[in-house]
């Protein structure tokens, strides 16, 4: 993985990266941590069914998600996912239970972004209508019993259903 080509201070093209997070510029030292990102799911349960998204873009387009995203600077992993949900779906969480974290990988436009996703859950009364449709194809609700794993699009959703 080679995230740029040009070191961000001097500009020089002799960079070297560790194969984990650590870019060096080999002309004036400058170092760039590619550390891991933050990012918040929500396990919204309808009826006793599980409401997904179907991805309209990349990474994983047409594949089953969960609502969400990246959190932002400055931003609770709560109040980025309730951003996101606001933003997606046009709701926002009065209460959510926090269940867990897990890794996951998220290539996107030739750069891989390592991950560690929050994910909680919260019951829900009545199915969103107010979509955001660059992000969202559908929506749908699912028993988690049937769900294909293979028709998911990241491997922290799936851990965080199981």
């Amino acid at each position: 993985m080679k995230t740029f080509k040009f070191c961000p201070s001097c500009k020089s093209d002799d960079v070297s990266f560790d194969g984990v997070k650590e870019f060096k510029c080999n002309a004036c030292s400058f170092t760039y941590f590619h550390n891991t990102a933050a990012a918040a799911a929500a396990i919204l349960e309808y009826d006793g069914k599980i409401l997904f998204i179907r991805r309209e873009r990349e990474p994983r387009k047409g594949k089953l998600d969960l609502p969400g995203g990246f959190i932002d600077p400055n931003e609770s992993a709560e109040d980025g996912l309730n951003r996101e949900l606001q933003e997606e779906l046009g709701i926002t969480l009065d209460t959510m239970k926090y269940i867990g974290s897990a890794p996951n990988v998220y290539k996107y436009k030739n750069v891989t972004y390592n991950t560690c996703d929050l994910l909680f859950y919260s019951k829900i009364e009545t199915i969103p209508t107010k979509l955001d449709k660059s992000e969202i194809a559908t929506l749908e609700l699912l028993n988690p019993s049937k769900i294909n794993k293979n028709d998911i699009a990241f491997i922290s959703t799936q851990i965080g259903l199981e």
